[in-house]
């Protein structure tokens, strides 16, 4: 599986960190009747890699599941076995850049700046992840692309509905998107169909 193409064609990644457990499918569902097929599951809770467990027991193959915010080799190993088929991290660590095809799954590092860029690819990374991307924008990724001209880069941090479409006009393969798919006001309420609205709008935008 190239994990790369399928972000390309997905182009919207839902990042999903520290959700209540007892809900936690519940959005997942809404996101994926909403269009989203790609999920990142952050590990910095401690049912981390059981929510990747369960989202890839009840959705099977027909979400794109990964792991983020992947700190340590014991992350990487637990989310493997759970069903993840990708890892992110924040930041560039080549040690779990490298260990990453022990696993077989590819990694996303983190980065931001051109050296940091240049050091993921030189550690064997296909793809990796603008962040913060609101700290930059779009035109920081056009003039990153100048001298990276085939970068992949997703990008996440501050994403949504206003700047999506840019970001990707700008050169990225996909962008990660947070809270800004299912507000805390939805979460509490349980309006899961709004959180598919939102999601479907969402979608649309950015695939045209």
């Amino acid at each position: 599986m190239n994990v790369v193409s399928m972000l390309e064609q997905e182009k919207v990644v839902a990042v999903l960190r520290r959700l209540p457990s007892d809900t936690f499918l519940d959005v997942v569902r809404a996101l994926v009747d909403g269009g989203v097929r790609a999920i990142e599951v952050t590990m910095d809770a401690p049912d981390g890699a059981d929510l990747i467990r369960r989202t890839r027991e009840a959705l099977g193959d027909h979400v794109l599941l990964g792991a983020g915010t992947v700190f340590t080799r014991e992350q990487m190993r637990a989310a493997k076995e759970a069903g993840a088929s990708f890892f992110v991290s924040p930041h560039l660590d080549p040690d779990l850049l490298e260990a990453a095809p022990e696993w077989g799954v590819p990694m996303v590092p983190g980065v931001l700046t051109p050296t940091e860029v240049a050091a993921a690819l030189r550690h064997g990374a296909q793809a990796v992840k603008i962040f913060p991307g609101s700290l930059v924008g779009p035109g920081y990724l056009r003039d990153l692309r100048g001298p990276f001209k085939d970068l992949k880069a997703m990008v996440t941090g501050g994403v949504g509905e206003d700047n999506a479409r840019a970001f990707l006009d700008a050169g990225a393969v996909a962008v990660g998107v947070g809270s800004s798919l299912f507000p805390k006001a939805d979460l509490e309420a349980r309006d899961y169909a709004s959180i598919s609205k939102r999601a479907e709008r969402l979608v649309r935008l950015v695939r045209g």
